[in-house]
């Protein structure tokens, strides 16, 4: 029995109470012939006035009772109407507000539901995360927005009707319950009714606008003993299916359960280090090609974790990322960066990647600038590095850090260049200080294809007057070949690795490196490739 059906009861007692009195007065009046007895006694004391007396009674009672009864009818409408409150609240707080779906919460006790049914039942869970949605925000706005959210919601209900529940988890996350028997392919072929459903385009106020969707699928098993850990893992299974590329799916299965954990855990280990300092740059120094001179570093982070050893980002960045402690951990590794880089000589720039989800922050170029403020880095000494794929696929958000930054007097430079499809546009519009070859095309300096990109690439950064500096360098060969053709600066294990703060302030000090021979520009690739000098300190 709930709340509101005791209350309700409790208001039935009260009338009950207020009436039953008075049908026992009545009852026991006619049982002993009360109002005789009572009219010859007051005859009998004609006085005492006791028939006007008991007439004042009898309509003071009345009075009461009608003012009872009144007040109990009240009582009665004030609870029918809170309970209907308290009835709709219930339903809005398992209800999203936008899309009228159901949240998180209602989806977690669906799950609830499900897991308390008989064994041989089966159902699965499938997590979805729409691909590119930033983009509509910003071409749309929010209103654009959230209409494609009630689009999509709704064309996640009408598959799932009759067949489970539908649901918004969040942002543009989904989720949808569906039961099936147990090994049926019913799972996965409602991962792709939805994938297909959500690459139709979407018409909105402002025209046509696309999406896609990863879908992470997880069925009913022991190894998921509770609702959490079903949707942990199908939350895991659909970063896999991200992971793989746009318009994908992936199942959960059992040895995903252990990388999970270790996830998890290495998660926590992260959060924990950052709070104990273990997090530190490493920096790998930037040459100029022409005289083997060292121009700058750039900061690279690196984990000096107390068990494990030094812990290259390759590691820990996607899972920071994951996390949602990206900015953290890049404004430790910029502050250390920048206390260890007041001690350089002062031509010396230092470079930081910014990772693709720093960008969503509209506020990063002021964080960017109190940082140098704190340290006392000069602005004009940091080279802020945004990937091309991240340039593209989210122009409006990296012109506004751009130009926040420059007007500071920070330099930005273009890095993977090749790989994200810039146009030049991009190039003029944003008025970048320099370019960054991606190492892809430097590694294989020497095939056809990579040598006709790196002239390309040499040729337009000529005409633009920015200066180039080519990543990946691990060979004399390819170091004289891209000095040859015109390249400003190498950077790459033919000089240094990363190294700690130590070992770069005495390379910063006076670590010269022997330059290439051939130092024409523009070499044609017909000529004779000169003699590998030998590189060092």
């Amino acid at each position: 029995m709930n709340a509101g059906q005791w209350r309700g009861m409790g208001a039935c007692r009260g009338l009950a109470m207020a009436v039953l009195p008075l049908l026992g007065t009545a009852a026991f009046a006619i049982a002993f012939n009360a109002a005789e007895r009572f009219e010859r006694f007051a005859a009998a004391h004609e006085a005492w006035q006791l028939d006007e007396l008991a007439f004042a009674a009898a309509c003071s009672g009345l009075i009461s009772l009608v003012l009872l009864v009144w007040s109990n009818y009240r009582l009665c409408r004030q609870l029918q109407l809170r309970q209907r409150a308290e009835n709709e609240a219930q339903a809005l707080a398992l209800r999203d507000p936008l899309t009228s779906l159901p949240n998180r919460r209602a989806m977690a006790a669906a799950i609830d539901a499900a897991r308390r049914d008989s064994p041989g039942a089966s159902f699965s869970v499938l997590m979805i995360d729409l691909d590119r949605f930033k983009p509509i925000n910003d071409t749309y706005g929010h209103e654009g927005g959230d209409a494609a959210l009630r689009i999509v919601a709704a064309r996640l209900e009408e598959l799932a009707a009759g067949r489970g529940l539908a649901a918004r988890m969040g942002g543009d996350e989904f989720a949808c319950l569906i039961r099936h028997p147990e090994g049926s392919g019913a799972p996965h072929d409602m991962a792709q009714a939805i994938l297909q459903a959500f690459a139709k385009p979407l018409q909105l106020t402002g025209g046509l606008a696309e999406v896609s969707a990863s879908v992470g699928i997880v069925t009913a098993s022991e190894d998921c003993e509770s609702t959490d850990d079903m949707l942990r893992a199908a939350d895991f299974a659909m970063y896999r299916a991200k992971k793989a590329g746009r318009s994908n799916c992936a199942i959960f299965v059992p040895e995903m359960a252990d990388e999970m954990r270790r996830r998890a855990a290495l998660e926590l280990d992260i959060r924990a280090g950052l709070h104990r300092g273990e997090f530190t740059p490493f920096f790998q120094p930037i040459v100029a090609l022409a005289t083997g001179e060292v121009v700058g570093f750039e900061a690279l982070a690196r984990w000096r974790h107390p068990h494990n050893g030094m812990v290259g980002p390759d590691v820990f960045i996607p899972i920071a990322e994951d996390a949602g402690i990206i900015q953290e951990l890049g404004f430790a590794m910029l502050r250390r960066a920048c206390c260890e880089a007041r001690g350089w000589p002062p031509h010396l720039t230092l470079s930081i990647n910014i990772s693709p989800l720093q960008l969503n922050d509209p506020w990063l170029a002021q964080r960017i600038l109190q940082v140098l403020c704190a340290t006392g880095f000069p602005a004009g000494r940091l080279v802020v590095e945004i990937t091309e794929s991240r340039l593209v696929s989210d122009i409006a958000a990296a012109r506004a850090v751009m130009l926040s930054l420059k007007s500071a007097g920070v330099q930005i430079a273009l890095d993977d260049f090749g790989t994200g499809y810039a146009s030049l546009k991009h190039l003029r519009e944003l008025a970048f200080n320099r370019i960054k070859i991606d190492r892809s095309f430097t590694e294989n300096v020497r095939a056809p294809e990579s040598a006709q990109i790196i002239r390309a690439i040499l040729s337009l950064s000529e005409g633009l007057g920015l200066p180039v500096t080519a990543e990946g360098l691990e060979s004399a060969e390819s170091a004289e070949m891209l000095a040859g053709l015109g390249c400003d600066y190498g950077q790459g294990y033919l000089f240094s690795p990363p190294v700690d703060s130590a070992r770069a302030l005495e390379i910063a000090r006076g670590v010269r490196y022997a330059a290439p021979r051939t130092t024409e520009r523009r070499r044609p690739a017909s000529a004779p490739a000169a003699k590998q000098p030998r590189y060092g300190t």
